[in-house]
């Protein structure tokens, strides 16, 4: 588990997830950032980054409002 989780980022991505299956979250070991990807219409797809898990949910609750 990579050292930037902690049990409430952990369960903030479980319900956020459950919301909104289509939002994918990846952590990149190589910049150990997080980023969340989801469908943005017709103009393809959106993605958010940061270094935190909490700071890319903090950004996508703000985009789904």
């Amino acid at each position: 588990m990579p050292s930037s989780w902690s049990g409430d980022q952990v369960a903030r991505q479980a319900d956020f997830s459950q919301a909104h299956p289509e939002v994918t979250f990846e952590f990149r070991p190589e910049t150990g950032h997080w980023e969340a990807t989801y469908p943005a219409g017709a103009n393809g797809t959106q993605t958010v980054h940061g270094r935190e898990l909490g700071e890319v949910l903090d950004k996508l609750e703000e985009n789904f409002r």
